[in-house]
């Protein structure tokens, strides 16, 4: 199952967006299985070289692109999540007609809802009546419930937005989530370089105290990575991230391209992937 105390998810679930990449260059979408392929070698040649990632790595995929490899690495021993929401759809929407009538495909479950507390109450409603619903499939299978939230930037000046704007929006989504009885194991929430902003944030997490938050990672790069990580490590919740883009895209999308070769792919994720969970590790002793 998915420690409770650290998590070094790789989240390799994209969907949309590697639909997108191929669609673009004219490279069939086929071949995203194959990426989905290689992100599952570099997470378990880095779980072979490490054991933090042995006893806290963990892997985010999609049956749609990477049904066999979730199977190949379930044998291997690797802890295996699967999403739930459309891709790419907004409001909230299900992978299927019938998303509850079979037991999860995965060890947990993640959803990814994008939220402002100045949406419609309408929808809002809506979403968080999904949520509930989700997580009552969830506890009955006994997964862990992953609830990703985005805040979307409208008018804001971005400095502004990042630093407290946002972080008082989602503080709201998990108040109100709260409100409504939803209590994910973990939120998978936006990093910031703001204390405040973090300190808010983990307050109202905290109202919760079985409730732990993971960084995503929005394909940044590592040096802002590690600056996120620093302002998280100082909050109660921080429990570790669960981050896709900046491991994998350059280097997969690259191959896909025919620059570089599989196994210079892997070991150039497997480097990058323990590179995070070095930067994680860091930042907590820190």
């Amino acid at each position: 199952m998915l420690g409770s105390e650290t998590v070094y998810m790789l989240a390799g679930d994209h969907r949309w967006q590697w639909e997108q990449f191929c669609d673009e260059r004219r490279i069939d979408r086929a071949r995203i299985a194959d990426v989905k392929g290689l992100i599952v070698d570099a997470f378990l040649k880095a779980r072979e070289r490490s054991s933090d990632v042995r006893q806290s790595g963990s892997l985010l995929l999609d049956p749609q692109y990477s049904s066999a490899h979730m199977a190949r690495a379930r044998q291997a021993g690797a802890v295996v999540g699967a999403p739930t929401e459309k891709a790419g759809a907004f409001p909230l929407e299900w992978t299927s007609a019938t998303p509850f009538a079979a037991p999860p495909p995965g060890s947990f479950v993640k959803v990814l809802v994008k939220d402002r507390s100045d949406y419609a109450p309408a929808l809002r409603v809506a979403q968080f009546e999904k949520l509930k619903e989700l997580q009552h499939w969830c506890r009955a299978s006994a997964a862990p419930l992953v609830i990703e939230v985005l805040v979307p930037r409208d008018r804001e000046p971005e400095q502004t937005f990042e630093e407290t704007e946002r972080p008082a929006m989602l503080s709201q989504t998990i108040r109100d989530a709260y409100q409504r009885g939803i209590e994910p194991e973990y939120w998978k929430i936006e990093g910031t370089t703001s204390a405040a902003g973090a300190a808010a944030v983990d307050r109202a997490i905290a109202e919760r105290p079985v409730c732990r938050q993971i960084i995503l990672g929005k394909a940044a790069d590592a040096s802002l990575i590690a600056q996120w990580f620093a302002t998280a490590a100082k909050t109660s919740s921080a429990s570790g991230f669960a981050i896709g883009r900046s491991v994998f895209w350059n280097t997969c999308s690259r191959f896909l391209e025919g620059k570089t070769s599989e196994s210079d792919a892997i070991d150039e994720m497997t480097a990058t992937y323990l590179r995070l969970v070095d930067l994680w590790r860091a930042a907590i002793k820190s």
